[in-house]
């Protein structure tokens, strides 16, 4: 897995907000986006579950696994990790 050390908007990342959204509502949107990005030649993407109660994050974390995506979590300029926002690299 590559260091990604840009924030998103220094990329133009792709990116799949899910805030709002509960664990039942993320497996198809999260499909979709990640199917419409791989056949686009896209890299890697950014998803934001949030912080919250961490179900949504944890849910989307376990599919990543199972789905064979390796991620990590977004850095600032300062290079502080973002919680709330994951890189999914998908080549």
């Amino acid at each position: 897995m590559g260091k990604f050390n840009k924030t998103k908007s220094q990329t133009k990342m792709m990116t799949l907000d899910l805030h709002g959204k509960t664990t039942d509502q993320i497996f198809d949107l999260v499909d979709s986006f990640l199917t419409k990005n791989v056949k686009a030649g896209k890299k890697q993407v950014c998803i934001m579950p949030g912080k919250g109660t961490g179900k949504v994050k944890s849910t989307l974390l376990d599919y990543l696994k199972k789905a064979g995506y390796p991620w990590e979590y977004e850095k600032s300029p300062s290079g502080k990790s973002n919680e709330g926002s994951l890189i999914i690299f998908l080549d």
